[in-house]
């Protein structure tokens, strides 16, 4: 059980129980850029963000009477953010894709090859960002988080596996493929670089 006085959200989400509303608007005021900016990592800039983090921040309100702190609050809040991107995910996955644009004769115009080989020019250090930024996105949802988690947030294992549902021992066996997955998709552009 966390103490209050060693994480204020807990303290917040303990007056808001009793029915401070100024302690959730701390709560929001404090905790609503950490999660607008994990939802930016992992889901990307064109997710709907404002709404998913409005959404977190309506169920903890509705959530209030049964909270206990168990933990640390940013860790019960990245859970139920967590839910509602992956619910997100898979809503997205389930839509239509739309139909691939046409040239000017009106024949359907190729996709690009994501999966093609690496570009002949060694890329820049905006380039790599971006190319990290590409590889996260195909990345498993959950190795995403786990990563994202991490490295962003500063979560350990125990608070990565709280918000994922999953033991430390699975947690940290989600980075590690994470990690793997992700050389793989950079190793044609670092064979680039040294060429």
């Amino acid at each position: 059980m966390t103490e209050p006085e060693e994480d204020p959200g807990v303290t917040w989400m303990l007056a808001v129980q009793r029915g401070d509303a100024d302690a959730f608007e701390r709560l929001v005021s404090a905790y609503e850029r950490p999660l607008f900016a994990m939802l930016r990592r992992m889901l990307g800039p064109a997710a709907p963000v404002e709404d998913l983090a409005q959404e977190a921040f309506l169920r903890v309100w509705r959530s209030r009477e049964r909270y206990r702190p168990e933990g640390r609050f940013l860790t019960w809040l990245y859970r139920i953010t967590w839910n509602l991107a992956a619910n997100h995910v898979r809503g997205q996955r389930r839509k239509p894709l739309p139909p691939m644009p046409r040239d000017a004769q009106g024949a359907q115009m190729e996709p690009l090859d994501r999966d093609g080989p690496a570009p002949e020019a060694a890329p820049g250090a905006q380039d790599w960002a971006r190319l990290l930024d590409e590889a996260m996105e195909r990345l498993p949802e959950n190795q995403r988080a786990a990563l994202v988690f991490q490295h962003y947030d500063g979560m350990d294992l125990v608070d990565i596996g709280d918000v994922l549902g999953i033991s430390p021992k699975a947690a940290k066996s989600l980075l590690h493929r994470a990690r793997e997955n992700l050389r793989t998709l950079l190793e044609p552009y670092r064979e680039a670089e040294h060429d």
